[in-house]
């Protein structure tokens, strides 16, 4: 399967990596109105994952959806494992600076611990330095 947009009922994703995710209610609404006002202006993001969707970005907009009372949404899907799931999560979210700190932060400890990922290997995966991941890391322990 090449990568590819889909309607997906929001009810069909696994939303398993949004526990690295801060639920931030103003937000959510503010996306919730702009839904109202536009629809959706942008796909979410998800990979196939165990005959489902594993969601890898858009959870304001499928939490917005729930409140809209809407069912579907278009989707990009990708085929891409776990770690690079977890690595486009934060890709996905510089341009708009939509993850805290402490959410990236979860990200890179998570793919170190969970996928045996070490420091230089998350640099060159996220195009940023060492001292950022060392930094960010350290920096969300003392949190």
């Amino acid at each position: 399967m090449k990568d590819q947009i889909k309607e997906v009922g929001i009810y069909e994703f696994d939303l398993s990596l949004g526990e690295m995710r801060i639920m931030n209610m103003s937000r959510i609404q503010q996306v919730e109105k702009s839904m109202r006002i536009h629809g959706q202006l942008q796909p979410v993001v998800a990979r196939v994952y165990e005959g489902g969707f594993q969601l890898i970005d858009g959870f304001k907009r499928v939490y917005a959806c729930e409140s809209l009372l809407l069912d579907r949404l278009q989707c990009l899907l990708l085929e891409v494992d776990e770690d690079q799931a977890k690595v486009l999560m934060l890709s996905y979210n510089w341009s708009t600076r939509s993850m805290e700190a402490y959410e990236e932060a979860l990200v890179l400890e998570d793919l170190m611990a969970r996928h045996d990922v070490d420091q230089r290997t998350l640099a060159r995966q996220t195009g940023r330095s060492r001292s950022w991941v060392i930094t960010l890391i350290i920096d969300a322990q003392v949190i």
